[in-house]
């Protein structure tokens, strides 16, 4: 008769991290099954105003959100222009490579960060955007930049329901994929009901 021996505490331990992986690897699928409803990328926000978790579990409730949709919001970008330092450069890259991809609504950023995607990208202005409610355009106005810019590209956050302590700007893809639930998200931004 075999006596049974007692697992080792390495073998707890790659069952432990085993059954981790595989609840992550379960979750992971299970994210990337849902609907994206909203995507938004927040740089350089060192006061943390626009905190992920807090914003994606508010914006669930004003969405209605279905247990197939979720929001993402990604506040672990920072960028500073010419730097070398690998994440620096890691986060320049996300926010272009989600711009192209037409995956991203919109930048959250300070002005320096916003104005270097707005001159070197393709970026949807608001009075465009917004043509067809002409309320919130108006409700707006006050807190458009234009940076020296052309056309209105540029939203000022400091009156915003966040109300950051320093200068945060919104500037959006011209490829936005989902307009709408960015209108709504400025509705909701800046109390317009």
């Amino acid at each position: 008769m075999k006596r049974f021996q007692r697992p080792t505490a390495l073998q707890l331990l790659l069952i432990f991290a085993g059954l981790l992986a595989a609840i992550y690897l379960t979750d992971l699928l299970v994210q990337r099954s849902k609907t994206i409803v909203l995507q938004l990328f927040v740089a350089n926000d060192d006061a943390n105003i626009f905190e992920a978790k807090t914003m994606e579990a508010e914006l669930a409730s004003v969405f209605s959100l279905g247990s197939d949709e979720r929001i993402i919001i990604d506040d672990s970008l920072y960028v500073v222009l010419g730097s070398s330092d690998h994440y620096v450069e890691s986060s320049l890259s996300k926010i272009y490579a989600y711009m192209a991809a037409k995956e991203l609504d919109a930048l959250i950023a300070p002005l320096n960060v916003v104005e270097h995607y707005a001159k070197g990208l393709p970026m949807f202005d608001y009075p465009t955007l917004l043509s067809n409610h002409p309320e919130l355009l108006e409700h707006l106005a006050p807190y458009f930049h234009k940076g020296g810019m052309e056309k209105v590209y540029l939203l000022d956050l400091s009156q915003s329901r966040y109300k950051p302590s320093e200068p945060m700007y919104m500037v959006i893809p011209e490829s936005i994929p989902r307009p709408q639930a960015l209108i709504r998200f400025l509705e909701y931004l800046f109390d317009f009901y």
